[in-house]
């Protein structure tokens, strides 16, 4: 008798152990691997050196130049930059279609977009959830500015772009959440890989190369060429594609360069696409340094491309260094006073028409 209630008392402790180890692996996938990403399989990486205008050896993909080696560190923030409340954005609770012929731009923190192009809806990199939806250990940050855009007020898009696979451009929350209004994705080589494994439609997806294009609804869209690296974590680094976008119609352009050092890359673009209107360029605020620019390198990239405007993105959302939050937009203004570079900053959220860009010039961080 004392036998048989032993050997149920062990089976029940076996059950409760595999029930809780089941929901742990659950909570694992869910939460840790799903939000990473499904990589390139091997048939996949074959394809890629198919693509002349890239640099792609030994499985992983290769910048222009050489530049030193990188690794995911841990974050190095400083508390006494944090702001003691959320920095406020202008808050964009419905949005009508744009007229042909004009172009609206919405800076949304960070490297985060929304583009009016004409008729067309464009967002680039958006990060719109208000905390990180992936683990701490792999994910931002803890967000210093209000989410612009809410998930649940996002307008028909009629294009996503994603410049790179890094969390602060990628964000898995953001784009499953708001796929059922995404029209057509624009992606860097393999960043289409990390989309399927999340359940997006593979026919919505374009994934291009450096210098590729592809033409949707009367804009075009190419992939330029950046100074930076690739991955979610440590060992999946340089297995997809990294780049800027492109986009053009027939009456405005805008150019975001993604993440990049300065590079000859800004030269070339001037010489095969144009002089474009707006210029959203890396403000830094970010580690390795041949990875990112600074203001003086932000400033020249902006010559180079005979940018008409510069806005500077890649701050404002998130802290990274040991700088104060402001500081990007601060010595990026001095810096495109002295060099001669007109330069917009518009307030977050801030929807404006490209007509009336002279008039975002105000210094509102300083509140």
């Amino acid at each position: 008798m004392k036998k048989s209630k032993a050997l149920k008392v062990i089976i029940a402790i076996v059950l409760v152990l595999f029930l809780l180890f089941t929901v742990a692996g659950f909570a694992f996938f869910k939460y840790f691997t799903v939000p990473i990403g499904k990589y390139p399989d091997k048939a996949q990486r074959a394809e890629f050196t198919k693509h002349t205008s890239v640099l792609y050896s030994d499985g992983k993909f290769q910048n222009e130049n050489a530049v030193e080696s990188t690794s995911s560190g841990s974050l190095n923030v400083n508390a006494y930059s944090k702001p003691e409340s959320l920095i406020s954005a202008e808050k964009i609770d419905s949005l009508d279609r744009a007229a042909d012929g004009q172009m609206n731009i919405s800076w949304l923190g960070h490297s985060s977009a929304l583009v009016q192009m004409g008729s067309r809806n464009v967002l680039i990199d958006p990060i719109l959830t208000k905390g990180a939806s992936t683990p701490q250990m792999y994910a931002l940050p803890a967000r210093i500015c209000e989410v612009a855009l809410d998930i649940d007020n996002v307008p028909d898009i009629d294009v996503l772009c994603i410049s790179h696979d890094h969390f602060d451009h990628l964000d898995y929350g953001t784009v499953t959440a708001i796929d059922g209004k995404v029209g057509e994705y624009v992606v860097p080589l393999g960043v289409d890989s990390l989309l399927e494994g999340w359940g997006i439609d593979k026919s919505k997806i374009h994934a291009l190369g450096w210098w590729e294009s592809v033409e949707l609804g009367g804009v075009e869209y190419t992939l330029t060429p950046a100074q930076h690296y690739s991955g979610r974590f440590a060992s999946k680094q340089y297995q997809t594609l990294w780049g800027g976008i492109y986009m053009a119609d027939s009456s405005h352009s805008l150019y975001f360069t993604g993440d990049s050092g300065y590079c000859d890359t800004f030269a070339q673009v001037y010489d095969k696409l144009g002089a474009p209107d707006v210029m959203l360029g890396d403000a830094g605020q970010d580690t390795p340094a041949w990875s990112h620019m600074s203001p003086e390198e932000l400033t020249r990239a902006a010559q180079d491309v005979h940018a008409a405007y510069l806005i500077p993105v890649h701050w404002g959302a998130y802290l990274y260094a040991d700088y104060d939050r402001y500081k990007p937009a601060e010595d990026i203004v001095k810096q495109a006073e002295e060099d001669g570079v007109a330069i917009a900053t518009p307030k977050l959220g801030h929807l404006f028409s490209f007509d009336d860009i002279a008039d975002q010039n105000e210094c509102w961080w300083e509140e």
